[in-house]
């Protein structure tokens, strides 16, 4: 009898994807995960108001008052899906490349593929004796549960690893059908699965400097650390590889240059998230060569997906320098502090050099708010960064965090103001988030000093909490005033509502495309009143909900 070739298969994506097609399937996911949380009711207060503007927009697109709208030819030039861009996860292209330079063959699906389709879901399954299963874009145990009971076959293996691993593992309680947590860089993990794969799953052997432990009926599997704080000798992952398992060139291709963050910031787990406090970089020449090879094989966008690319100036500037010098048309997307764009002149550099958008996480528009949060940025800094983006022609996607520690009616004001002063291209409203437990804001002291009260235990993408100034309770309805502020006063674009065009986002649609989001706002008599009604139902549940449980903290 021959013997198979051990094969994986790996399995990236959410509990949701943009690219759903079946409203009852998407439903029945979403009730499999609220039966398994702790506490859901505030994460379904967020999917109601997002969904009220979807709505809206919706059913202004398909009215004959859009038809004769000055604004339609933008809004559809926006809105039109290019499916060029739709590229698959950088885990999918990491774990794909390490993979095949170990000699294991792969298959690769999402979550919602194989949801969606059983019989490829059984015939992969079928092929494979190992899943990989990417935990970067689940929130918490009650996602994680389902997908690992879908993925489970008594002949197979299911290893998890990615963010969510990296977040759940210091208090695991176990996941049953899970047979490896793996914390920690891909990239030292992969060659230990791979021979424990080899071994007939006998010998799982840690990476020299890791672990392995045993918690909830799970092999915990830690990768350590690099012994250097420069990346470049990681793998690269091979998007030409990708390409042929798809099929297809991808005109967009992810990509990450560094681990880890220099801040700290009170409310954030980057700084933590490959089980490492260090901040480890590539170099500018390793990113230039990079990028070179990338648009050699036909990509024209890069996404960073660092959590700061422009930290160090030294490295932004000599990369923006080798970029312009190599001739590398590429226009890339990066993650950005406001206040390391307060400087006019690497602002215009880093345009010339290619840079489209620039995503950043501004938080607040309180100074006080800032200090709290252990931002280390000032107000003036970060709206003169805005104010110099939008000078150079650089896309702004900006985040807000609302009722962070010390939130009040005023701060949430301060807030608006900043972003009426200072308008960014695009806004996003996340409200505070207790579900990493180790952050510094859930640490005893910060608890004590803020009346912290929250709930714990991995089961809820959006655990319940109270302190001194404000409560989880009354989170929606400052968002909601957020959006009402800049939707109906024009002045910048909500970032849920655009997300599908946001890549492509020409700035000399701005006016008619806000002239439209104003439509959305005032929406009509029938979406109003049906969200109206689910905004109060959902909110006496959520009251009722959070009491009992916070109760109990």
């Amino acid at each position: 009898m021959i013997q198979r070739q051990p094969r994986v298969l790996v399995v990236t994506g959410g509990l949701l994807s943009v690219k759903e097609r079946s409203l009852v399937q998407a439903v029945r996911k979403q009730v499999e995960a609220f039966r398994a949380s702790s506490g859901a009711w505030l994460d379904v207060q967020y999917k109601v108001l997002a969904a009220e503007h979807l709505v809206a927009s919706q059913r202004l697109r398909r009215s004959a008052a859009f038809r004769r709208a000055p604004y339609r030819a933008a809004v559809e030039r926006f809105f039109t899906e290019d499916p060029t861009l739709d590229a698959p996860e950088l885990t999918e292209v990491s774990l794909c490349t390490l993979l095949r330079d170990e000699g294991l063959g792969f298959e690769v699906a999402t979550y919602a593929e194989l949801y969606a389709d059983p019989a490829r879901r059984e015939r992969l399954l079928g092929a494979t004796d190992c899943v990989f299963a990417s935990t970067t874009l689940l929130r918490d145990l009650s996602e994680l549960e389902p997908m690992v009971r879908m993925l489970d076959r008594p002949w197979n293996r299911v290893v998890a690893g990615g963010a969510l691993a990296g977040i759940l593992h210091r208090d695991w309680p176990g996941c049953p059908g899970l047979d490896v947590l793996a914390v920690g860089y891909g990239e030292r993990l992969v060659p230990a699965l791979a021979a424990w794969i080899r071994s007939g799953y006998q010998r799982l052997i840690p990476p020299e400097g890791g672990r392995l432990e045993r918690a909830g009926g799970t092999d915990v599997l830690h990768s350590g650390v690099p012994r250097s704080l420069s990346l470049d000798d990681l793998p690269e992952p091979d998007w030409r590889l990708a390409g042929a398992v798809h099929g297809r060139r991808f005109r967009m291709v992810h990509y990450e240059s560094v681990r880890g963050c220099p801040y700290r910031c009170s409310f954030c787990n980057y700084p933590y998230l490959f089980d490492d406090t260090k901040f480890r970089t590539k170099s500018a020449a390793r990113i230039a060569a990079d990028w070179r090879a990338l648009a050699d094989d036909g990509a024209e966008y890069v996404t960073c997906l660092d959590s700061l690319f422009t930290m160090p100036k030294r490295r932004l500037v000599e990369l923006c320098e080798r970029l312009l010098a190599d001739g590398t048309r590429l226009r890339w997307i990066c993650y950005a502090r406001a206040d390391d764009l307060d400087d006019l002149d690497t602002v215009r550099l880093m345009k010339a050099a290619g840079c489209h958008q620039v995503q950043i996480g501004v938080e607040s528009g309180s100074q006080r708010m800032l200090d709290h949060m252990n931002k280390r940025a000032t107000v003036q800094a970060m709206r003169r960064g805005l104010l110099h983006c939008r000078e150079a022609g650089l896309t702004t996607l900006v985040t807000v965090i609302v009722g962070f520690p010390g939130e009040t009616p005023t701060t949430v004001r301060e807030t608006v103001a900043f972003l009426r002063d200072a308008p960014p291209d695009f806004y996003y409203a996340a409200p505070f988030n207790t579900r990493v437990e180790y952050v510094p804001i859930l640490s005893p002291d910060s608890r004590a000093r803020f009346d912290l009260v929250t709930t714990t235990g991995g089961r809820s993408s959006a655990p319940y909490w109270r302190h001194a100034t404000m409560a989880s309770t009354e989170v929606g309805r400052w968002m909601r005033h957020i959006d009402d502020q800049m939707m109906h006063g024009g002045h910048a674009l909500q970032g849920g509502l655009f997300y599908p065009g946001i890549l492509t986002y020409d700035m000399a649609d701005r006016p008619a495309l806000l002239a439209f989001q104003r439509d959305v706002a005032a929406s009509t008599p029938l979406v109003k009143a049906t969200f109206g009604a689910l905004r109060r139902f959902t909110q006496r549940r959520l009251d009722r909900d959070a009491a009992r449980a916070l109760a109990l903290a």
